[in-house]
């Protein structure tokens, strides 16, 4: 299975001009208004990893997923949006995502794969936190097979998962939040929320209404919602985004590994959806 990010959806520039008009009436500001030189991710977390288990899933772990060169997906992990539109099979890149790692209990032939990871560790800008890819090529350097029972439970969980896309930019990371990442053109695109659209908050309409292509409206409108039980979407104030004044600091912690644009809390705050501008 080959990820999105290596084989990106072929979009015509009337088309991509309709989704960057689309997402900027979603996040209330211009994307030409955000750093396009920077790199941009979208990341899924939250209390769900755990509580479903899917933060010690093995998928996450094989060579070839945490090389780059295989896609997960998991059953557990959909994107719901409100409104007729279905789960969403989310694709990820495990090679990109984080993990928490803890090489502590590692001992007697795997002492020198724990100095490796501690060193790799201190290096890390996250505490206790690894990419995926390192974790791998640790892993390979010492033959180690990271998804086997006799390691200690505790040496790697899930933290962020990546959505993988088909590139770095805003856009790439607006389309892989909302699951279309695929779509090359407003014929292909996801049925709508259609009858289910009165169910929605006012607000989250009203959010969309400049947005000119219809079909990208009504898919568009199920992420727009602040209220919904399903994904409330959680817009960040462009003044706010350094970390400024707000009741819901959290959403402009740049120390989870940049600074957040936008934010969808899924299932009532189980798990998130977060679209970063990466440092680094």
């Amino acid at each position: 299975m080959t990820l999105h990010h290596d084989a990106p959806a072929v979009r015509s520039e009337e088309w991509d001009a309709a989704l960057r008009q689309a997402f900027g009436e979603v996040l209330g500001r211009p994307l030409a208004e955000y750093d396009g030189k920077a790199r941009y991710g979208t990341f899924y977390s939250g209390n769900f990893l755990a509580e479903s288990e899917s933060d010690r899933d093995p998928v996450w772990v094989g060579r070839a997923v945490l090389a780059g060169e295989e896609s997960v997906t998991t059953a557990q992990l959909l994107l719901t949006p409100p409104g007729d539109l279905g789960e969403t099979e989310l694709v990820f890149d495990a090679s990109r995502s984080l993990f928490h790692v803890e090489p502590r209990g590692l001992s007697g032939e795997l002492a020198p794969f724990a100095a490796d990871l501690a060193a790799a560790l201190e290096e890390s800008e996250w505490s206790g936190v690894l990419p995926g890819a390192d974790l791998g090529r640790a892993a390979e350097r010492h033959g180690v097979d990271l998804a086997s029972p006799e390691l200690p439970g505790d040496l790697w969980t899930l933290w962020q998962a990546r959505v993988a896309a088909g590139g770095e930019t805003l856009l790439d990371a607006l389309l892989a939040a909302t699951g279309l990442t695929g779509v090359t053109a407003s014929a292909s695109m996801p049925p709508g929320v259609g009858g289910a659209g009165d169910e929605l908050d006012g607000e989250a309409h009203d959010r969309v209404a400049g947005v000119a292509d219809p079909a990208l409206r009504d898919v568009l409108v199920a992420f727009c919602d602040q209220d919904s039980h399903d994904l409330a979407f959680v817009p960040i104030d462009p003044a706010d985004e350094e970390g400024g004044e707000d009741e819901d600091e959290d959403a402009y912690d740049v120390s989870e590994g940049g600074t957040v644009v936008v934010r969808w809390d899924g299932a009532v705050d189980q798990y998130e959806i977060v679209v970063r501008r990466l440092e680094g």
